[in-house]
């Protein structure tokens, strides 16, 4: 799929809100976080094209799927938002809203402005039962991402169990609603949808994992000086803190709790990582997912080429031992 469509989605969100109420400030607020309709999308903003790609793997245009591509791009971004601020990150987002309570009032309005996006849904081409379906989809999946958020920011430290529901709460959730409201604009077929949406849920994870393997990677590099941020609810503390003996895991506990900018207890860290095979973990678990990816993605039989970016883009994830 060419950048094109991206494009043409960008637009449109920022068409829709000219045709609204909302006051021209507010709308520039909201812009911020948008990419410029006329470049070329980074890694981040390629996950838009999902629901378009999924759509086109079915045999229909991925015009068809606008206004689903934009209600959830804004929900990611409006995701994005509240995480951040709910977990005190120090964002240039945030910053650059106007901090925390502004930042929370724009993630307001791209909730508001995907929840009439989708309302609008039954107006155009596709049957009203078929509007319905995607936009109950779309609201209990956000139900279900709110949920985890909530385990998340209520318990200390989750177990392994508790952090892999998380993260296909939060976030495996969401990108297989990406791949399975397109593929529902494009097919009846209900074993296409399912498996193009179980594909939709291993990527999601895998792009979990993959941004902890970052975080893991930043840790043990030469000079750091701090922890990176969020790093002591990551898969890898989380994995060590279960496997590693209970002397060892109480002294993990102890240092993640203690001090993130101080560089002696940082190489502790990593030591007891070391032990517990925690990077070694995460890449069993990129593979093992990416492999569900692919099956997944195989059983639904997409068609070319959309068929192939989807594998392009799963396999764009893939750490190589």
């Amino acid at each position: 799929m060419t950048d094109k469509h991206f494009n043409s989605i960008i637009q449109f969100i920022k068409e829709y809100w000219e045709s609204t109420r909302a006051w021209p400030d507010f709308i520039e607020a909201m812009r911020l976080l948008l990419p410029d309709d006329d470049s070329e999308p980074g890694r981040s903003d390629r996950w838009a094209l999902l629901p378009g790609l999924c759509c086109q793997a079915t045999g229909e245009e991925a015009k068809n799927t606008l206004e689903v591509s934009a209600a959830w791009v804004l929900l990611y971004l409006a995701g994005h938002l509240v995480d951040s601020v709910e977990d005190n990150d120090k964002v240039e987002e945030i910053e650059a809203l106007g901090g925390p309570g502004s930042a929370i009032n724009v993630a307001n309005g791209y909730f508001l402005s995907a929840a009439l996006m989708l309302n609008e849904l039954s107006e155009k081409t596709y049957s009203k039962n078929q509007a319905r379906q995607i936009r109950a989809d779309f609201y209990k999946t956000v139900l279900v991402m709110t949920s985890g958020q909530h385990q998340d920011i209520n318990y200390p430290q989750l177990s392994l169990k508790q952090w892999w529901q998380v993260a296909e709460a939060k976030t495996g959730s969401f990108f297989s609603l990406a791949c399975r409201s397109g593929a529902r604009l494009g097919t009846e077929d209900e074993e296409k949808i399912a498996s193009l949406s179980e594909f939709g849920l291993h990527l999601g994870l895998m792009l979990q994992v993959h941004d902890d393997i970052d975080d893991l990677q930043l840790l043990m590099a030469n000079g750091i000086t701090e922890m990176p941020n969020g790093f002591q609810r990551s898969l890898a503390i989380t994995y060590a803190g279960e496997v590693l003996p209970d002397s060892g895991a109480s002294r993990l506990a102890e240092l993640i709790s203690g001090h993130a900018d101080d560089p002696e207890e940082i190489n502790k860290v990593i030591d007891l990582l070391d032990q517990s095979g925690a990077g070694l973990y995460l890449l069993a678990e990129m593979e093992r997912h990416y492999t569900s990816g692919v099956n997944s993605l195989q059983k639904a039989g997409p068609l070319p080429p959309a068929g192939d970016e989807l594998l392009a883009m799963i396999g764009g994830l893939k750490i190589e031992k």
